[in-house]
């Protein structure tokens, strides 16, 4: 499907073009490995790939991709799916990353409302981005192609405007839309490339590993809300996901696909940074250990006697809210900005000073032995030069205004070859040598003013994530007190609706900022989402995460059918209590699957059927559970001698087999029956 889709949007491409030759689109110019018959740049295992339409060139650590795309991507239920994205670093080292990244700020409030369905990322993202997506709802091309035409039309013209904008602005930015010449040339290298590679075997070794094309999935993966809550039953991976959760909040730019060692590294690198705090809630969890409360604490004298004192201490939410809103800084050297204005001020000063002490200020020109001197400055502020070394009465006019627009033409003036050619073409008229000579001592003063100095400057707010985990099994109502109602994402500092308390023991105003996300897990086995308190529910949006067949699926274990045995283990639970006490993926992944349905799946059973045996068994069958040697008999003479004996209707009475007697295939069989 994705080599049939790349085709189907080239061949469509190429017919845009054929039809207008201004129609022009980036293709694939390198034969990475697993990607060597490719139209476009992606590879099948990412199940994306992207094309532009204009060359400008930006580079930054990290970086791969243009910095606007046209990306197409197959979903997990393949169905396709596009999107156009803008990409930019907001720490750019040069002119041009710094050209772009205007330009495609200047885009922004032009793109707003193209697409229904958007993102543009947070302010204290490091990276400028937008995009537009369309619905993952195409079967193929042809659904998808009108929906594509609407909005190419909508967006290449706005872009081809602000590039010619900018062009006018910035001489030296470099953005074009691919020419004609560009695209038969980027035709011919494919062909040459389909040519070279089409027998892959044979050349397969020679190619490189090709980069994952850096994609940004869409908003809902993306959006993060402030507050958020994963709840499902045990084992679906709701402590595990917040890791990943964190870190993408927390580092944007970080890559998720990556080895668990890598991840988890991560993770512990932002916990020592002070970004990511890890807590627990329980039974005896309260507002004076989350918030802030009197503590005691044990002092110790000289002589080694001890006493109790009492302080008010900040309990864990309000030390990374304090976190999370101190100023960091970052050292940088800044060049002090002496200006042409401020080099004019002194030559005019200079030149005053030599006037009244008869020693005028002489200036050089390119003629050796040769200078000029300032023997005036005139009411309206120009200078007055005579040569120096002759007596001839030949005075020069050099005004402020032709003097700046002739700088800022050439602030450097090795480049300037022809002085009466080249001054004049900026600003006609005469006099070449004395503006030269001018120009030459004011580009002195500058270069010698400048200086390079180290200059703290403010970083932008990070976010800060506390996850609290088995968030319901604390009193959140008394936990959170006052504060319930300020993590609303409108009551946040800086917000529309900012408010503050009081607190009630440091008696100080109080507010919780708004880069602060707080993630919490729900374990639904042991409580339902509907019995949390109300306003909790009002305040936190909510994640399902639900045991994944596909996890297993994709481990592709050959010891037993794991998927199956998943599958009918949850469908009886479901049917016995509900979905909330169904076992997550995690139980069925571990290397030892015997140890795992030992030491966690049939305790798990017993604590949910009050070691109810008889339930146990409609679960797992009778390769686990047996039916009691006393209840076979139902004999009534066990009982004793009374009246009533003859009236007992005896129950069946069933307990689990020892597991070490379980003849653990035979057993699995037979629950799969």
């Amino acid at each position: 499907m994705y080599q049939e889709l790349q085709k189907q949007v080239f061949d469509w491409f190429k017919n845009k073009y054929n039809n207008d030759l201004s129609f022009t689109f980036s293709l694939r110019q390198k034969a990475n490995k697993g990607a060597e018959l490719n139209y476009f740049i992606g590879t099948e295992k990412s199940k994306y790939f992207s094309t532009t339409f204009w060359y400008i060139p930006v580079a930054y650590p990290g970086s791969s991709g243009d910095l606007i795309n046209l990306v197409f991507k197959i979903t997990k239920e393949r169905k396709i799916e596009f999107h156009i994205q803008f990409n930019q670093t907001k720490t750019p080292h040069d002119n041009q990353n710094r050209y772009a990244l205007e330009f495609i700020q200047s885009i922004k409030p032009l793109f707003k409302g193209l697409f229904s369905d958007e993102y543009f990322a947070p302010d204290s993202n490091k990276m400028e981005f937008f995009a537009g997506y369309s619905k993952p709802i195409y079967n193929n091309f042809e659904e998808l192609k009108n929906d594509l035409n609407i909005y190419l039309n909508k967006v290449i013209p706005i872009v081809n405007a602000q590039i010619k904008i900018f062009k006018e602005k910035y001489q030296d930015f470099v953005a074009y839309r691919f020419s004609f010449e560009d695209q038969e040339n980027m035709f011919s290298k494919m062909e040459e490339r389909f040519k070279k590679y089409k027998i892959i075997e044979e050349l397969v070794d020679d190619l490189e590993e090709e980069d994952e094309l850096i994609i940004i999935e869409p908003t809902t993966d993306f959006n993060y809300s402030l507050n958020q809550i994963l709840y499902g039953p045990p084992g679906t991976g709701k402590t595990y996901n917040t890791i990943n959760k964190a870190i993408s909040i927390a580092n944007p730019e970080f890559d998720l696909n990556q080895s668990r060692e890598i991840l988890k590294a991560e993770y512990d690198r932002l916990v020592e940074a002070g970004q990511i705090v890890f807590t627990t809630f329980h039974q005896s969890m309260s507002y004076e250990d989350f918030i802030e409360g009197i503590k005691p604490q044990i002092e110790e004298d000289s002589d080694g006697n001890k006493k109790v004192i009492y302080e008010i201490k900040d309990g864990v939410f309000k030390l990374i809210s304090k976190s999370s809103q101190e100023k960091k800084f970052k050292k940088e050297m800044v060049d002090s900005n002496f200006t042409f204005d401020d080099a004019w001020g002194s030559i005019i000063n200079e030149a005053n000073i030599g006037l009244e002490n008869n020693n005028p200020i002489q200036l050089t020109i390119q003629t050796p032995n040769l200078g000029l001197k300032i023997v005036d400055v005139t009411e309206k502020g120009n200078l007055k030069l005579k040569p120096i070394y002759s007596e001839e009465a030949k005075e020069y006019i050099v005004s402020y205004s032709r003097t700046k627009t002739l700088q800022e033409a050439f602030p450097n003036l090795s480049v300037v070859k022809n002085i009466d050619k080249e001054f004049r073409a900026v600003i006609g008229g005469s006099n070449s040598t004395a503006y030269w000579s001018v120009i030459n001592y004011i580009n002195n003063k500058i270069n010698s003013e400048k200086k390079s100095e180290t200059e703290d400057k403010v970083l932008p707010p990070v976010p800060h994530i506390l996850i609290i985990d088995e968030i319901n099994r604390g009193n959140v109502s008394q936990i959170f007190g006052e504060l319930i109602t300020l993590i609303e994402e409108s009551k946040r500092l800086g917000k529309s609706e900012e408010l503050k308390v009081t607190l009630p023991y440091s008696k100080k105003e109080f507010g919780v900022p708004s880069n602060l996300y707080i993630i919490g897990t729900m374990n639904t086995a042991d409580r339902s989402v509907e019995a949390l308190d109300t306003a909790l529910r009002r305040r936190f949006s909510f994640v399902e995460m639900m045991p994944d067949l596909s996890v297993v699926e994709k481990e592709e274990f050959s010891d037993f059918s794991r998927v199956e045995v998943m599958r009918k283990i949850n469908e009886r639970i479901e049917l016995l209590l509900d979905k909330n006490y169904t076992l997550g993926h995690s139980y069925f992944m571990k290397d030892n699957f015997q140890a795992s349905f030992k030491n966690e799946i049939i305790p798990l059973l017993q604590e949910y059927f009050y070691n109810d045996c008889g339930k146990i068994g409609l679960i797992l069958g009778r390769g686990f559970v047996r039916e009691k040697e006393i209840s076979k008999s139902s004999q009534k003479n066990v009982f004793a001698d009374f009246d009533t004996r003859s009236e007992i209707d005896i129950v069946k009475s069933y307990e689990l087999i020892p597991f070490e007697e379980v003849a653990f295939e035979e057993a699995i069989n037979l629950l799969l029956v």
